[in-house]
């Protein structure tokens, strides 16, 4: 009985053992992979933009977004602007500076890349290459009464596409501010418009050569009429 006892106890104490090693091998390989770093940077990671005009049409950004790779291999990241609520974690809420609140439409910030579009190739980080690649902010804000005097706040999430062989896509975030202006801005110019003007203007301008060349043509046909009646006589 005694025997059983400690065979019994023996095997609890092995198994604790065995359950302790495997959690803190787990520990171990999530620390591990907390702290590994991305391979990539962006800057800033945050900025504000003021007196941001709700203009009805896309407009370009002064500031740029600049993506590091740290990596020996060229790398390519994707871009996409999202509403802090839409990430997986909404506690994420709780850090928008005061007063602040999420962007009403993720399309109303657009990050371009050079060539147009959202994907972006950033060179290796090797001497004689480039390893950092610009990408443009533009907004497109509608042009509502509504929307002037507002506080927003956007993400840009910018994405490393895994390579083959790979299965973690890390990802970092810009966080933007803007403060839209106090007033809508004068309309733009339609392009209709622009196009009846110049056409009109075109009108005029052939309707005044046509006048010029036909008082030349018939000053021209006097003139021969003159010689002609010269010569007769």
């Amino acid at each position: 009985m005694c025997c059983r006892n400690i065979e019994k106890m023996t095997g609890g104490v092995a198994l604790a053992a065995v359950t302790l090693s495997l959690l803190m091998v787990i520990s171990a390989m999530s620390l591990a992979l907390a702290q590994e770093p991305v391979g990539f940077e962006i800057r800033p990671g945050d900025f504000r933009v003021e007196n941001a005009p709700p203009l009805g049409e896309p407009y370009l950004l002064e500031q740029k977004l600049v993506i590091g790779n740290g990596d020996n291999i060229k790398r390519t990241f994707t871009l996409r602007a999202l509403v802090p609520e839409n990430l997986e974690n909404p506690k994420s809420l709780e850090n928008l500076p005061l007063q602040y609140g999420a962007i009403p439409e993720p399309s109303w910030v657009i990050p371009m890349a050079p060539g147009g579009g959202q994907v972006i190739e950033v060179d290796e980080n090797l001497p004689g290459k480039n390893p950092f690649g610009e990408v443009d902010i533009y907004l497109n804000i509608p042009r509502q009464e509504n929307l002037t005097n507002q506080k927003w706040e956007a993400w840009i999430l910018v994405k490393r596409q895994a390579e083959i062989g790979e299965i973690l896509e890390p990802e970092l975030i810009c966080k933007m501010w803007i403060d839209t202006s106090a007033e809508l801005p004068p309309p733009p110019s339609s392009p209709f418009k622009l196009s009846v003007a110049a056409i009109v203007a075109l009108g005029i301008g052939i309707s005044a050569v046509a006048l010029a060349l036909a008082v030349w043509i018939r000053y021209r046909g006097k003139a021969r009429g003159r010689a002609r009646g010269r010569v007769i006589s």
